[in-house]
């Protein structure tokens, strides 16, 4: 999520969002909160508390202290402090233990102020200003999203994990700089400086909140609340390390890390590390991260679970094995991968080098000592290569962009392309073939990636190129016409020749509620508003040569809505919700159906009394919903098959093509002793839309599709609700215009389907109503696709 353009700001410049406007209209003049928790403090707490209120600022705190029904008399301290300072120390008694990180969520949550502290209750902080010189650096820089500095760490002279770190010249373990794999020098920290080691102390950090942040269930399950959170908070901005120490981070022996001896520690802290890590992957996933450290967060869970696996095995513990698997599948997948991919470079080394010469490299230090200057040459090299490697490619990006610009076209060559430029599907492929059929004076190519694809059109003899090769490249630089269903950006590239004067014909991809024409569901590198980049009328002469610069500057790699050639609208939503939004103008949209839909308009009703059911779900972000969407499916297949069998019907399973997981095998597996369910992986679903009765969908746009055959449609919509507000937002109101039932589970479906199976006019009315506001029927028909072609060819003036 990008802070900056989603949330608003307040007068301080400070990013807030709905919650955070609250928040803020809550506040009393608080700029800081202090977060204490504390649990059998007893004998600290006091310290933790006079070193909040020595803090001396120029601004309003409050201290929230959440004692967690501890079994001392902590509660009575913080009660005592609260008494003695009732405008400044707010206390939180627990009748009931909540844990620790759920003690602290709540007493963040209560909070009104721009800024949140942290520090628990058997720390304590040393420094008087440390409150003021964090709330200054953070108001002078509005970039910075969290501030930290170091802690000295108090702790017995037996510790045993001070053999683990290492002192200064005085004698001190001061953290961060005491832990041996913390080596940065920056002041500015990213989330990937986070994962390998995290070198930030609780009682040092300080916040710019975020009250909208959603703390996924997985956060709370652990004793590592510390990172999580802070990886959250942080977002995609940076975090400043003030070099400072500020507080005291005490190793008693009622803190949440203290263990017996040091293999227990190791096990406990090992398992949480794999908890949050793979919470965290799941988390940035299902938050449309891009760019996050998705690689580094693996290595890190498979180096934890080699760690924690060595030492059960050190120990003994293997029945403790099968219950980590059991507990963790996703590390246990991502480390056994590793394992495999280990061994079968060890088995190619093995077979290139014999047996005794994998012995002596890999495994006698001495060789690999010999060899570490050519690794540390080779890294070196690497770690160029990927500096340089992605400004290389945007250069040769732009060169061949503007170089192919200048080759002159042909009208009658038309390139088409698939989603990814792998896919071979949807409306593409269906003018694609239309037009090689149909229309022997143009010259259409299929461009693609992918070898099964570009294998399979060869194999029928379909005019078909592999892009990156040099046919390709002079096609396309030829080509006057790029059709695309997607995006340019995703399913086009400019090292294949394309260019910026190559007439893009906007198919897109179906119509629907969902709101596509604000651009927050993509992660297509370019695809943004680009009218930064296009003059206007009232425009002086200086902002325009600016924004031609701008334009040769940015054209190769932005998506350029404004010019496209035409725009393909089965009716007034696609003028509505795409046209307006990506300021397309009215000459560039042309009124037809869409190529993908013919089979829908060439259908004969068939006499057959037998029903065919087919469930169509569509793409879910997130992937653990989209995995509980399955489980809750095969869970249904009893009343799926008995309900089936009752109405001599059949039930068909087609999901999105772009699924997160393969799930062939899980519901394959599960399919077994069923005769009326069917599992069909084929991704085009349009040459057989037209054979079934009744389709049960969600949001997917499937359903308006088939709404043209006017045919009863189910809408089983568990997460109505969660699906709006985290997945994608809807253009229309969901009850008004999907046009039959709403379910919320599979029984309730079920008999929905009986009903129309009894009474297939049902809702026919509601039906036609929703068809005719999203389709213009007059244009939409089995002359769809000749109707585009007629269209670009009179646009391009070819003869007709």
């Amino acid at each position: 999520m990008n802070f900056e353009n989603s949330y608003a700001k307040n007068e301080q410049g400070n990013i807030i969002g709905p919650i955070t406007q609250q928040k803020m209209a809550e506040n009393d003049g608080t700029a800081v909160t202090v977060i204490c928790i504390t649990y059998n403090h007893e004998k600290f707490i006091a310290q933790a508390l006079d070193s909040f209120l020595m803090q001396k600022t120029n601004f309003k705190f409050k201290v929230f202290v959440g004692e967690d029904c501890g079994p001392d008399r902590t509660a009575d301290v913080v009660k005592e402090y609260a008494r003695k300072y009732p405008d400044i120390i707010v206390p939180f008694i627990r009748e009931h233990n909540m844990g620790a990180q759920r003690n602290l969520i709540d007493l963040c949550q209560r909070a009104t102020s721009p800024y949140i502290a942290f520090c628990e209750g058997d720390d304590y902080w040393i420094d008087e200003y440390k409150l003021q010189k964090q709330f200054d650096y953070m108001e002078q820089n509005q970039d910075i999203r969290v501030c930290f500095g170091q802690a000295e760490i108090e702790a017995p002279e037996n510790w045993f994990l001070s053999s683990y770190f290492k002192k200064n010249n005085n004698g001190k373990f001061i953290y961060p700089e005491c832990e041996p794999i913390f080596f940065s020098k920056k002041e500015k920290l990213n989330m990937y400086d986070f994962i390998k080691c995290f070198p930030a102390h609780t009682s040092t950090i300080f916040y710019r909140w975020n009250y909208d942040l959603e703390i996924p269930e997985w956060y709370f399950n652990g004793i590592i609340g510390d990172v999580p959170i802070f990886l959250m908070q942080l977002d995609k901005r940076n975090a400043y390390y003030m070099r400072k120490v500020v507080s005291i981070y005490r190793r008693s022996n009622v803190g949440i890390f203290m263990s017996s001896n040091m293999d227990e520690h190791f096990m406990r802290t090992r398992v949480d590390h794999i908890r949050w890590l793979s919470g965290m992957l799941t988390y940035y996933e299902n938050n449309r991260y891009e760019n996050y450290p998705k690689v580094l967060i693996e290595n890190r869970i498979k180096l934890e679970t080699a760690n924690y696996l060595n030492t059960l095995i050190r120990l003994n513990y293997t029945d403790r094995i099968f219950l980590f698997f059991q507990q963790y599948p996703e590390a246990g997948r991502i480390s056994l991968n590793a394992y495999l991919s280990f061994y079968r470079d060890s088995q190619q080394l093995t077979k290139n080098w014999s047996w005794e010469g994998y012995q002596l490299v890999a495994r006698n230090r001495y060789y690999r000592n010999a060899l570490r200057p050519y690794v540390y040459v080779v890294k070196k090299i690497q770690r160029l290569k990927n500096k340089v490697k992605p400004k290389l490619k945007n250069l040769a990006s732009f060169i061949c962009y503007w170089m192919f610009t200048v080759v002159p076209k042909k009208k009658n060559i038309w390139v088409f392309s698939g989603f990814n430029k792998r896919g071979y599907m949807d409306n593409c492929k269906y003018l694609y073939e239309w037009v090689i059929e149909h229309h022997p004076e143009i010259n259409a190519y299929w461009l693609t990636l992918d070898n099964a694809v570009y294998n399979k059109l060869k194999a029928e003899n379909k005019p078909v190129l592999k892009m990156r090769t040099w046919e390709c490249i002079k096609k396309m630089s030829q080509a006057k016409v790029a059709f695309t269903d997607h995006f340019v950006m995703s399913d086009y590239e400019n090292f294949s020749g394309f260019n910026d004067n190559v007439k893009v014909v906007q198919l897109w991809h179906g119509v629907g509620l969902k709101a596509i024409g604000n651009l927050e569901n993509t992660d297509v590198s370019g695809v943004m508003f680009s009218s930064d980049m296009f003059s206007k009328k009232n425009e002086n002469i200086i902002k325009r040569i600016k924004k031609k610069l701008l334009y040769f500057r940015h054209a190769y790699f932005r998506e350029k809505f404004e010019k496209y050639f035409m725009l393909v609208c089965p009716g007034n939503e696609r003028v509505l919700q795409i046209a307006k939004p990506w300021h397309i103008t009215q000459e560039q949209c042309f009124f037809s159906g869409h190529p993908r839909n013919i089979f829908l308009h060439l259908h004969k009703k068939s006499k057959e009394n037998y029903i065919k059911i087919l469930y169509a779900p569509t793409y879910r972000w997130n992937s653990e919903k989209e995995k509980k969407m399955i489980d809750n499916l095969i869970k249904a297949f009893d009343l799926i098959e008995k309900t089936m069998k009752d109405l001599n019907g059949q039930f068909v399973i087609r999901l999105h093509p772009h699924t997160w997981r393969n799930y062939a095998g899980q519901i394959n597996n599960a399919l077994k002793n069923y005769q009326h369910i069917i599992y069909d992986t084929e991704k085009d679903i349009y040459t057989t839309l037209v054979s079934y009765s009744i389709i049960i969908s969600d949001y997917s746009s499937i359903a308006y599709d088939f709404v043209l055959l006017n045919r009863p449609i189910i809408f089983y919509c568990p997460d109505l609700e969660e699906f709006i507000k985290n997945e994608d937002k809807l253009n229309y109101d969901y009850m008004a215009y999907s046009p039959g039932p709403k379910t919320k589970n599979w029984k309730d479906t079920l008999l929905e389907v009986k009903k129309y199976v009894s009474d297939p006019e049902k809702d026919c009315e509601w039906r036609l109503k929703i068809r005719n506001e999203f389709y213009k029927m007059d244009v939409n028909d089995q002359n769809n696709s000749e109707r585009i072609v007629n269209e670009v060819k009179k646009r391009l003036g070819m003869s007709m």
